[in-house]
């Protein structure tokens, strides 16, 4: 099956280069809005407007897949997901060849999943979700629709995450917890708790420490 790409951005671009060698890509589409000066190429594949998309591509034999951000907490995604469909497509996911796909996992469609991602079994990934490289997702969990995880979390098992979240870099959540939908877990946060819908955690950024980095390392002894 061919695929198109909606999307013309960095996580376009990062998409492509995954997977332009073991999918077939044909092109990328966007809201005619964001095509600037009438460019009709990206990446050196045709660029249509969404509005006909499925006069260039017929989703008789073309799948789509969404490659955008975290924009408006991912509903933006998800409401690009639901046009598509309405317009007949179906819908592939990227699964970089480095994962582990144990027999009882379940990856749903529209998903981007990086290098070096490791699922244990019996998790789920809903649609439209977004895995960056570097992410532990232990045993039974449950992730919903069209959530963003970045690089490095840990998520340890039986955890049961809402749709639409944002997990920031290096984040992390305890085991069988209940995060809420929409929440916004800021880099470096760890979430110890039930968590309830919509809701933001921050964690404090790095201290600027008085020494200069050699002054702090012979200080601390580190070089002796």
């Amino acid at each position: 099956m061919k695929t198109v790409i909606y999307g013309n951005g960095d996580i376009a671009k990062l998409l492509f280069s995954y997977a332009r060698h073991n999918m077939n890509i044909v092109g990328f589409t966007v809201d005619d809005a964001c095509i600037v000066n009438n460019v009709n190429t990206y990446l050196g594949l045709p660029l249509v407007p969404f509005s006909d998309v499925e006069k260039h591509f017929a989703p008789i034999s073309h799948n789509m897949i969404i490659a955008i951000g975290f924009i408006e907490m991912n509903a933006l995604r998800k409401r690009k997901y639901l046009e598509a469909r309405q317009k007949g497509f179906c819908f592939a996911s990227f699964i970089h060849e480095s994962v582990l796909m144990h027999d009882d996992v379940v990856i749903e469609d529209n998903c981007i999943i990086l290098d070096h991602v490791s699922i244990h079994p019996g998790c789920r990934i809903g649609r439209s979700t977004f895995v960056s490289s570097n992410v532990n997702i232990g045993h039974d969990c449950i992730v919903g629709e069209t959530n963003w995880i970045n690089s490095g979390v840990a998520i340890a098992g039986g955890c049961t995450i809402g749709e639409g979240c944002f997990f920031g870099v290096n984040s992390s959540a305890g085991h069988d917890l209940r995060i809420g939908a929409g929440n916004f877990i800021a880099a470096n946060t760890f979430i110890n708790k039930h968590t309830e819908d919509d809701q933001v955690y921050l964690s404090e950024q790095g201290q600027l420490f008085k020494l200069k980095s050699r002054s702090f390392l012979r200080f601390s002894k580190v070089l002796g």
